[in-house]
């Protein structure tokens, strides 16, 4: 292997270093071989900046770099790093190696002299970002994995003041697009909360503090850390009325309706969409958002408008096609629901939600085999969201289909284990089935979890709980609110207990 001696890189410039890695991995590439290099460095801005150098020269050799923090879950690094999907296409810069391993922090450097072969076996290609001490305790506790480093390289210059803020600022918005908030958001957190932490106090860095405020606050709201949330959106707030940046104020106004619609603060919501758009009325999102929060309500006129609204404003803004494509099917305007998702796909082709809410015009229509590749495609886009399994789940179960009903049905609950409506519809099919004992626990997880959910999905565990009374009731109210499409109450299979009940069919307008 390749042996570096301690200091020669530190006669070189920054740069110069940065491409020292960089032609390394393009080697890697090129004959599709491993490369462990290391990085190490004294100062979080100067790495930060080292990476996003590194990151964007990777990107000519079509190479994504992947943030992997290491952490108690993930303290085997060689294992988890094999297991990646796509390792031929990635490079890999490995962090936090000290703090791996729970109580015995020595479990992370254990792995990697254990599972050394795996880099080369798998030809895994890494960075290993090393503070001092890391790279001190790296080749005590992990001395076979040592041996088999390529490549180190020193960045241990203090940063200068005018790089905190760069990098601060940098760091802030990179990798903060929607479709990828929910990718690595652990890491992205612990970056940036890192930096904001050594950002030294002052003027010239306030505004690199607004903006890792407010990224800080949108990643915890993807963690449904709703009280971290407000808490950064409210303090980036502060910042950019000091700052007098009405653009970021905006923002957080716009980023705090989104935490109280979840929350299902509507008032709030409403008042905070309000305040963005009044600070800055040519700013699309906050009429998005007051679109999604009229829709709840069931106030459908005024969530077309403010969907309109949006779309006037941003006309290649996906979101608000999306919305109104929801809207239309609550109403049962299905061709026009139909345009709008499709709309929305054209826009923005790698959304998930769209094709899930073809999933549901279509079964609504009875289109199952257009429904069944519309929740498909929803799924294969965004294979973390419980949604399109869900509507899966409903066709199979329409068409009999009760092993992949259950088996979609599990999913859903899989992946959002704090969704009741998963629950709940395979309880529903676990009775229908005669499995009783499996139906009972279902609904009784279903029940712990019912607090947040809206009328309408209480009623459906009521009628499969066999609560009859308690289940008109809601779906009373559920009708009233307009919160699902009629047509999906009539013959939605949650009700199929209590459906020759008179009221029941008073209600949905059958019989």
């Amino acid at each position: 292997m390749l042996q570096t001696p301690r200091q020669p890189e530190l006669d070189q410039s920054f740069d110069e270093r940065v491409d020292i890695l960089f032609r390394e991995l393009e080697l890697a590439v090129k004959w599709d071989r491993p490369s462990i290099l290391l990085a190490i460095y004294s100062s979080g801005y100067v790495a930060a900046d080292a990476q996003g150098k590194l990151a964007t020269k990777l990107r000519e050799l079509d190479q994504t770099a992947t943030l992997y923090v290491v952490n108690e879950q993930n303290a085997d690094i060689p294992l988890h790093l094999s297991e990646h999907p796509n390792k031929t296409k990635t490079v890999f810069f490995v962090t936090n190696l000290q703090f791996g391993g729970g109580a015995d922090k020595r479990n992370a450097y254990r792995a990697l002299n254990i599972r050394r072969e795996y880099f080369v076996d798998y030809r895994i290609r890494a960075v290993f970002w090393l503070t001092e001490k890391e790279a001190i305790a790296l080749p005590k506790h992990a001395p076979d994995f040592w041996a088999f480093r390529h490549r180190a390289v020193e960045f241990v210059e203090p940063p200068k003041a005018e790089q905190i803020a760069l990098v601060a600022r940098a760091v802030a918005w990179a990798d903060f697009e929607n479709r990828t908030l929910r990718e690595d958001t652990e890491a992205k957190i612990e970056l940036r909360q890192a930096l904001l932490d050594d950002l030294p106090e002052g003027d010239e860095t306030l505004a690199a503090r607004a903006e890792l405020l407010y990224t800080l606050a949108g990643l915890y709201w993807v963690k449904s850390d709703y009280e971290k949330s407000i808490e950064n959106w409210r303090e980036a707030l502060q910042l950019a009325e000091r700052l007098e940046n009405t653009r970021l104020q905006s923002g957080s106004h716009n980023g705090l309706g989104i935490v109280y619609a979840d929350l299902g603060r509507y008032d709030d919501a409403i008042a905070a969409y309000q305040r963005a758009s009044a600070l800055d009325p040519k700013f699309a999102a906050p009429h998005n958002g007051l679109g999604n929060v009229y829709r709840d309500l069931g106030r459908h006129d005024d969530a077309i408008a403010a969907f309109q609204r949006a779309i006037e404003l941003d006309p290649k803004f996906a979101y608000p096609h999306n919305g109104l494509g929801n809207v239309y099917h609550d109403l049962g305007r299905h061709d026009e629901a139909i345009a709008a998702f499709q709309r929305a796909s054209e826009l923005d082709p790698k959304e998930a939600a769209p094709h899930n809410g073809l999933g549901n015009v279509y079964d609504d229509l009875g289109r199952h085999d257009d429904a069944i590749a519309a929740y498909q495609r929803a799924s294969e886009l965004d294979p973390k969201n419980a949604a399109p399994h869900n509507g899966l789940g409903n066709v199979y179960g329409e068409l009999g289909r009760h092993d992949e009903a259950i088996a979609a049905f599990q999913r859903a609950s899989e992946l959002d284990p704090k969704d009741a409506v998963s629950y709940g519809s395979l309880a529903g099919l676990y009775r229908k089935l005669g499995r009783e004992a499996e139906a009972t626990e279902q609904i009784k997880i279903a029940r712990e979890l019912m607090a947040k959910e809206n009328e309408y999905s209480r009623a459906c565990i009521e009628a499969i709980s066999g609560n009859v009374d308690e289940a008109l009731a809601l779906l009373k109210v559920a009708l009233e609110k307009k919160q699902v499409p009629l047509e999906w109450e009539r013959r939605d299979p949650d009700f199929d207990f209590i459906r020759d009940d008179p009221r029941f069919k008073a209600l949905v307008g059958e019989g």
